[in-house]
């Protein structure tokens, strides 16, 4: 039985494994380390404590029934308190105005019955708790804990996030409300054996942890040994690209020295003017660019604020000679705007590589949007959406990967987004994609709140379309 209890325990350190620096980790990893006490407790009352009286050595099993009680009071006094804590910190229900003082207030708060319960029924040394009491405010932690999960799925709009709670929930709220149920509720009612049905579920929810993990990702550890598998195949890919950088920078300096030559010595149309130095701007980033494709390797990034409207309108005037051929709209559809501490040169080279997709994915006519937001107040979205013919669904998760592309042209390579991949987890960000086959793909490049220097409240003048 105690084996089984281990099982929360090898969660446990999974968790901590995949998320050492998230708080809500560390909740939910002692939450699960103080409920496989319960089973420690267990295997002392059942097997070891019988077989020290079989020797008739009263320290030992004095030592043994404090052990015990230890055991007991982990699991039954704090388990429930971290649950609820893990639930506030991984739905991010705390972060709403108030003072970071104020916060670490409401956590100390919640832990008052925890402590009361220690004082009002401590080990005597066996534990002997009234459990009527303890139900009480255990069966209100655990609701409230369960509601705020799921409120939390509710109102999420990111679909990558409403994915990962909803499996955090599947995996999370039988088996709370069944120890809830056996554990405590039960126990107050004169039933005090029902507690060993939670060997099955603790079994059963491994066993579903495992199949979400493999499948989906839940709690971060999925995406932790799948990010380690793309970041080796992209440091390889650049490996090999920075070869051809010096090439690439050789061809780019003559044809602007060329672009120059003409801006300066031929008479040239206003409309020519402006393609010239379209070209020329095109052709400084693609220095700077190749210059940089080593540092990409070394995760070196020159960050430094930005004006977002800049950065978005120099990328969509440099891409718009892409949609000549095309009866393509690109709107840029952002209503506020924002300095930002990033990488422009890196920044503007992804956002550009988002929008060509997009272009490229529209066969003759539609529409492209870039769009900027906040999602819940915690995280900054450069959005690219289009409607053209979509990614199919069994390619979404491989489009990442070096080398892979759903395109057939010959100067498709593959390598386009798993750089975009590189530099937004160089900036502690993350790239995420939607797409339906037929009807449209979305890109989002998400980056954390704290990269944000300044919002500009005012709404820009007027959504501005580029066509052709």
């Amino acid at each position: 039985m105690f084996v089984i209890f281990i099982l929360l325990w090898i969660i446990s350190i999974l968790i901590i494994y995949a998320n050492p620096k998230e708080y809500w980790a560390w909740c939910a990893s002692l939450c699960l380390l103080f409920n496989g006490f319960g089973g420690l407790a267990a295997v002392i009352e059942q097997n070891f404590i019988p077989f020290l009286q079989g020797y008739g050595n009263e320290e030992l099993i004095m030592a043994s029934r404090i052990l015990k009680g230890t055991a007991d009071i982990f699991q039954h006094y704090f388990a429930t308190y971290l649950f609820l804590i893990f639930v506030l910190l991984f739905t991010n229900f705390l972060d709403i105005q108030i003072k970071s003082k104020a916060k670490l207030e409401i956590v100390a708060a919640l832990s008052l019955p925890s402590i009361l319960m220690l004082f009002l029924y401590p080990i005597t040394p066996e534990f002997n708790p009234n459990y009527r009491v303890l139900s009480c405010w255990v069966c209100v932690y655990t609701l409230l804990g369960c509601g705020i999960l799921i409120i939390s799925i509710i109102k999420e709009r990111d679909d990558y996030t409403k994915t990962q709670r909803v499996l955090t929930a599947l995996f999370v709220i039988p088996a709370t409300m069944c120890v809830l149920w056996t554990s405590y509720i039960l126990v107050a009612m004169g039933y005090t054996k029902v507690w060993q049905i939670n060997v099955w579920v603790i079994a059963v929810e491994f066993i579903l942890f495992f199949v979400f993990c493999i499948k989906y990702g839940v709690l971060g550890i999925h995406f932790k040994i799948e990010r380690i598998n793309i970041d080796n195949n992209i440091d390889s890919a650049i490996g090999g690209m920075s070869i051809v950088s010096h090439a690439i920078k050789n061809e780019v300096s003559t044809i602007s020295l060329c672009v120059e030559t003409i801006m300066c010595v031929e008479k040239t149309s206003p409309g020519m003017a402006n393609k010239l130095s379209i070209i020329k701007d095109s052709c400084k980033n693609l220095l700077e660019f190749t210059r940089k494709l080593n540092e990409i390797k070394l995760y070196k990034m020159n960050f430094k604020p930005c004006l977002l409207s800049d950065i978005i309108s120099k990328v969509i005037n440099q891409v718009a000679p892409s949609i000549c051929e095309k009866d393509i709209r690109i709107i840029n559809d952002s209503k506020i705007d924002i300095t930002v501490l990033i990488d422009p040169v890196h920044v503007s080279e992804v956002l550009k590589n988002l929008i060509i997709n997009a272009i490229e994915a529209i066969h003759a006519e539609g529409v492209i949007k870039v769009n900027t937001e906040f999602l819940n107040n915690k995280k900054l979205c450069i959005k690219v959406s289009d409607n053209g013919i979509g990614i199919p669904k069994d390619c979404i998760n491989k489009v990442m990967t070096p080398f892979f592309s759903t395109k057939k042209g010959k100067n498709n390579y593959g390598l386009g987004l798993s750089y975009c991949f590189k530099v937004m987890k160089s900036h502690n960000g993350s790239l995420q994609i939607k797409s339906k086959e037929n009807q449209g793909t979305e890109m989002c490049l998400v980056f954390p709140v704290n990269k944000v220097v300044h919002v500009y409240s005012k709404s820009l003048p007027q959504s501005k379309n580029y066509h052709s």
